[in-house]
């Protein structure tokens, strides 16, 4: 059965998904031949699945039809071939992935958004040298706060926290409303111990997402990592109350059980996550919250069965 709304709470945060999508429907039902229009759906879609607001199975069913369409109108796109690239990345298709990447990228070298998609796919493949030139010249395409983030956020899995902690802070005014950048900046300090300045942005990421989940395991992993184990319970217990009526990404609340030091209820929930295919798992083997897990006979399982090529 389909959980109502298939959300977390949060319908503000949620609005400019919808209203993308809706857009993006609009110009396939008066344009469909045009392959932007196509392409411009699926990547709604695929925004929506990323953030837990519909089902992997609803996004896929209709993005995937939408992008062959795309390419098969255009097959000089190279959008396309990005938002393709993200489909088999999500796939864990790893060689597919990489070549519809690249290929976005050969045709549209100008795009920030496909050069910062490479480079989060060299990033989960552990090529991090390969994945911060990528994401320079990303950010040299685009140096707004956004793409701050975006190029931080491969510092992140890059382990250079430092670096990612400098990029964001001159950003983090006090009228700044970009829940993404609060939150990214406070999976930097975490790493950096710096509890206190973690869990301050991100309530303030709480409350600019309006408690979206992909928040929520963040603060509530902070908590537990800053040892203030009762805040970090009652963000758990909030996350898994919502489990009986709406979606809640099993990563997100695996994250919490790992700073509580529940490694064997953090496993249960990335197991579960597996069995969802779950769009965090194609970071699972480089993110640095999961770091100590490394060693876990469940956890070397797992990143066996998702086939991670060989280093």
């Amino acid at each position: 059965m389909q959980k109502e709304n298939y959300r977390y709470p949060g319908q503000d945060f949620r609005k400019m998904f919808d209203e993308s999508l809706e857009a993006n429907l609009n110009l396939v039902k008066s344009n469909p031949e045009n392959a932007a229009a196509h392409t411009g759906l699926a990547e709604s879609l695929i925004n929506l699945w990323c953030y837990a607001y519909i089902p992997r199975e609803d996004a896929f069913a209709k993005a995937k039809p939408a992008i062959e369409k795309a390419l098969s109108l255009d097959e000089t796109f190279g959008k396309a071939y990005t938002i393709n690239g993200i489909i088999k990345f999500s796939e864990w298709n790893w060689q597919e992935a990489e070549i519809n990447f690249t290929r976005g990228i050969d045709l549209d070298p100008n795009s920030s958004e496909a050069r910062h998609w490479y480079a989060l796919y060299l990033s989960a493949m552990s090529r991090f040298d390969e994945a911060i030139e990528e994401s320079k010249k990303s950010f040299e395409l685009n140096k707004t706060a956004d793409g701050k983030v975006s190029i931080s956020s491969i510092y992140y899995f890059a382990h250079e926290f430092e670096i990612q902690k400098d990029l964001l802070e001159p950003e983090a005014t006090a009228d700044c409303n970009n829940a993404a950048l609060f939150d990214w900046l406070g999976m930097a300090y975490v790493q950096l111990k710096q509890f206190e300045k973690a869990i301050e942005v991100y309530k303030k990421a709480v409350e600019l997402s309006d408690r979206n989940s992909e928040i929520m395991g963040g603060i509530g992993h902070a908590y537990g990592m800053a040892g203030d184990f009762i805040e970090a319970r009652k963000v758990l217990n909030e996350m898994l109350g919502h489990l009986t009526h709406c979606y809640v990404p099993p990563v997100q609340i695996a994250f919490v059980y790992a700073s509580l030091g529940e490694n064997d209820k953090a496993m249960d929930m990335l197991d579960r996550a597996y069995e969802e295919r779950s769009w965090e798992l194609a970071f699972i083997n480089v993110e640095p919250w999961f770091d100590d897990f490394h060693n876990e006979p469940r956890f070397k399982e797992l990143l066996s069965k998702i086939n991670f090529p060989k280093k």
